[in-house]
This record gives structure tokens, sequence and C-alpha cells, in this order.
């Protein structure tokens, strides 16, 4: 059936009509319907900043894990830290005192070094490069 004799045949149908009193019967359940309707957007702008401030809540819980995450992992590697620094120190200390030498420099073929252990002390004067606690 084409398109064109589908429309013709509907067009003959006869139309149907509204039964009388239609129009205000409608307008007086239109008068009626406000009150229900008027509590629907404040409810719906409730669900909304109910759902914004839990997702907000949501997400600050969310940071504020990671941050404590970060926080924790950064405490664990400040202790590996200081206890490697305290392992070192320890070893350092265990050490035989290393002789007081003083490099000067040099070239390819010659190093100059003075131990300063051989260096005269004048007017009984230490130089301060034989003393530890200078290093």
């Amino acid at each position: 059936m084409e398109d064109q004799h589908l429309g013709r045949l509907l067009r003959e149908l006869p139309r149907e009509k509204a039964r009388q009193a239609f129009t205000p019967r409608v307008l007086a359940r239109l008068d009626q319907a406000p009150v229900r309707v008027r509590w629907q957007p404040r409810l719906a702008a409730a669900l909304l900043a109910v759902s914004v401030i839990a997702g907000g809540a949501v997400r600050y819980e969310q940071m504020e894990a990671r941050k404590a995450a970060k926080r924790a992992r950064a405490e664990q590697l400040l202790r590996e830290l200081r206890a490697e620094h305290g392992q070192i120190k320890r070893e350092l200390e265990a050490l035989p005192p290393a002789p007081p030498v003083l490099y000067l420099g040099g070239n390819e073929d010659m190093d100059l070094v003075v131990d300063l252990r051989q260096v005269r002390e004048a007017n009984g004067v230490q130089g301060a490069t034989l003393r530890y606690d200078t290093f």
C-alpha cells in the first residue's frame, strides 16, 4: 500500500471529538494540581543538594585517605633513612682513624700529598687539619 493511499484512507476516518465539558474539567484539575506540583521542584533541589554534599563528603574522605597513605609512606621512608643513617654512622665510627693528609693536587704523572703527621709544629701550635673534628 502506498503512503499516499494510506494517508487518504486515514483522512477519511471520522474525527474523534471531545465530550462536552471536557475543557472545563481539565482546567479545574489544573487549578488543583499546583498544590501537588509546588513541592516537587523543592524536593528535586533538596535531593540534588544532598547528593552533591554526599558526593563531596565521599570525595573528601578519599582525598584524606590518599593523604594518610602518602603520610604513612613518607614516615616509613623517613624511618628507613634514619636507620640507614645510624648504620652508616656506626660503620664510620668503627673505622680506624685515617691519617691526616693534605692533597695538594697533581697531574697525570704525579699527585702531591702531604702527610701532616710529618710536618713540624711551629711554636707548639698544631695545624687545624690535624684535628678530626674539623671534617
